[in-house]
């Protein structure tokens, strides 16, 4: 292998001081059988994301990024200094379990096509979590975004983007798998150019395996490795801003992996719902106050469907 370097195991944090120190300790607990080295790329945290990693863990390299780059983006960054053949993406709030780590590995080796493989995540009660799933389609990003879904209507796409291991006992292909436990062929990522930039959070994966399929690689689902994904810690609260992110990662991913077409049609459909939404909610929400805190949410996304910026969100972003 690569340098005397098996596995480069890479986490992009931002504001991840409360779980990143479990998800080392995790690493350092229950280590692959082959040679590794475990970088972290630091998204410009504003807590002590860095001194929790400096200090509790000086094995690891740290990769200061300057910016708010985003999962794509951090995850670039630290390939950059990677010396492993095969690159693990793992989210700082993770918590790998024994034996997972040679699990992932066996899954790449076990299946000669195979470009990436996913773990089983689970919550933290090891409950199922979402771990792999179907290409999103105009179809089901229209079911998705339909209003009636919040008045519990079942109308729902035969595609099913976020699934779990549940049922799972053997290693399968699937369309993709969940970024949090990635691993990658590195001449997969090279052939690829790697995880593209232009993506800040959602859906970057997605459009990573869908460029793995079309040059002839697989994606394969590993059940038996198992890793805690305790998910959102570094989004937080912040509902709007993940359906912004949410909405143009799904926006750019039609539009490279389907069509121009597609992606336009489904940037209207959220136009005409968000608006109506909005309208619906000024004399609503003088009577239901859970209304009114919707409000930002569907001006947010009216404007993103417009392809504008969106005030408090976007001056966030580097430039």
């Amino acid at each position: 292998m690569m340098r005397g370097v098996d596995l480069s195991i890479l986490v992009v944090a931002y504001n991840s001081a409360q779980v990143i120190g479990g998800c080392l300790d995790s690493i350092r607990v229950n280590p692959p059988s082959v040679p590794f080295e475990v970088i972290v790329a630091d998204n410009s945290s504003l807590d002590a994301t860095r001194d929790v990693v400096r200090t509790d863990h000086p094995e690891v390299l740290l990769v200061e990024t300057g910016a708010n780059l985003g999962f794509a983006g951090g995850n670039r960054a630290a390939v950059a200094k990677a010396r492993g053949e095969l690159l693990l993406l793992l989210n700082p709030d993770t918590v790998v379990l024994p034996g997972a780590l040679d699990a992932l590995i066996a899954g790449l080796a076990d299946e000669t096509r195979a470009w990436v493989a996913g773990a089983c995540l689970l919550t933290s009660d090891l409950a199922p979590n979402t771990s792999w799933g179907d290409f999103p389609t105009v179809g089901w990003a229209m079911a998705e975004l339909a209003p009636w879904r919040r008045l519990g209507i079942p109308i729902r796409s035969r595609r099913v983007v976020g699934r779990t291991c549940e049922g799972v006992t053997s290693p399968k292909t699937v369309d993709w798998v969940s970024g949090a436990a990635f691993l990658v062929r590195r001449e997969a990522w090279d052939q690829l150019d790697g995880l593209d930039a232009g993506y800040f959070m959602y859906f970057e994966e997605t459009d990573f395996c869908a460029r793995a399929r079309r040059a002839g690689g697989r994606c394969v689902l590993v059940p038996s490795a198992r890793i805690i994904h305790l998910e959102g810690t570094s989004i937080g609260e912040a509902t709007v801003r993940q359906r912004v992110w949410f909405y143009r990662g799904l926006d750019r991913f039609l539009r490279r992996n389907n069509s121009a077409a597609a992606a336009a049609c489904v940037r209207m459909w959220t136009l005409v719902v968000n608006v109506a939404l909005y309208v619906v909610s000024l004399p609503v929400g003088l009577l239901a106050a859970g209304i009114r805190r919707e409000r930002p949410r569907y001006a947010a996304l009216v404007r993103v469907s417009l392809g504008m910026r969106v005030p408090n969100i976007d001056e966030r972003m580097p430039q």
